[in-house]
């Protein structure tokens, strides 16, 4: 009896397979139009000595087939719904088509001209074979804004003046305690040198070895002639051709500096680019980092500068990370022709850097020399 069930049991799962496989066969049909000769295989295959549980699997598939049977049949119905459906809107679509061709829409008349504005750039079109055509754009500059100076020298420090012959431009200067080398005192610009007989951009590629040529931050004049000063390259700064940007003394001896006198460079007559020693002395008091006395209490970030000592440093720039760090061409000689130093501030500490390039472009401090008259 066992054997029989089992064997019941087989048929009625092969029974099963194979009429869910003609359900397939039923439903691809269709898909693409009844087929009759689907469903009658799919009932013919019902076994009918089961036991009562194949019998009720197979009861099932035949309420499948009937379903089949049922959708082939609303197959017919549908497809005969769909071809009079589509015959109607064939007609409609053939009398909207005749009616619309007396219309021809167009985007614009040809040789018309139009203009869009967006908050940065005007758009200007013209009409050509009835479309906008795009001739040209034009930028609207932006109103400047520049940072507030006020306070860049501040008022708890009296400052003596100095004006360059070769331009009158006014410099304010600061005397600083130095005590180093016998030097008691040394009298600084409190503002960076800002001289220059031509005054270049970003995009200058000939320069002019007869002339002192400048840059200024964002190639804007605003910022040389506001306290920030003139930016050089390393040569331009020590007086140096331009060659010596990119050649060491050995290629060029026009390069060499001689560094066993104070360096004048671009400075006035009896001033001196100030140097590493100058700068360390100033920046460090017994081995402590005090250079965020030295900084303005202008532009830079949460107006850190203490300006205790009237030297009133401003950083680099008035945006992102140029107002961030100040940095100083330093009159010293590498091996490698190509490098130069500078001297680094930020709003925390103070730095001798040694690996940048002499064609970039930084500020000078002048220092009054040694042997000439400490200003009032």
């Amino acid at each position: 009896m066992k054997t029989i069930k089992k064997l019941g049991l087989v048929s009625a799962v092969a029974f099963a397979m194979l009429a869910f496989s003609a359900c397939e066969d039923s439903s691809s049909a269709s898909s693409n139009g009844p087929d009759e000769n689907a469903s009658v295989d799919s009932s013919s295959s019902v076994c009918k000595d089961c036991d009562d549980e194949s019998s009720s699997s197979a009861k099932k598939i035949e309420s499948s087939d009937n379903q089949s049977k049922d959708s082939s049949s609303d197959a017919k119905s549908n497809s005969s719904s769909s071809k009079k459906e589509n015959v109607k809107n064939s007609s409609s679509s053939q009398k909207a088509g005749s009616s619309s061709s007396e219309f021809v829409f167009k985007l614009c008349e040809e040789g018309d001209t139009s203009t869009t504005t967006t908050a940065t750039k005007v758009f200007y079109y013209t009409c050509r074979n009835e479309k906008w055509v795009c001739d040209s754009t034009k930028v609207i500059e932006q109103p400047k804004v520049y940072p507030d100076m006020d306070s860049v020298f501040g008022s708890e420090y009296v400052h003596g003046t100095f004006t360059d012959d070769r331009d009158t431009k006014v410099y304010k200067t600061a005397n600083i305690y130095y005590d180093y080398d016998g030097v008691s005192t040394i009298t600084v610009m409190a503002q960076n040198l800002n001289y220059a007989e031509i005054t270049i951009d970003s995009t200058t590629k000939v320069f002019d070895d007869s002339k002192v040529e400048k840059r200024c931050y964002k190639d804007d004049p605003w910022y040389c002639d506001n306290y920030f000063g003139a930016l050089y390259t390393w040569s331009e700064a020590m007086g140096l051709p331009k060659v010596c940007d990119s050649v060491g003394v050995e290629e060029n001896p026009k390069c060499n500096i001689d560094l066993s006198k104070k360096v004048q460079g671009v400075c006035p007559t009896g001033w001196h680019v100030m140097d590493e020693t100058e700068w360390k002395h100033i920046a460090y008091y017994n081995g402590i980092d005090m250079s965020y006395t030295l900084l303005s209490h202008a532009v830079w970030p949460q107006k850190k500068g203490h300006n205790s000592y009237g030297l009133s440093i401003l950083p680099y720039g008035d945006e992102g990370a140029y107002r961030e760090g100040a940095t100083f061409w330093l009159p010293i000689v590498q091996d490698d022709p190509l490098a130069a130093s500078y001297a680094s501030f930020t709003s925390s500490y103070f730095s001798i850097n040694h690996n940048t390039y002499k064609d970039g472009f930084n500020y000078i401090r002048c220092v009054l020399d040694y042997d000439k008259t400490i200003l009032k």
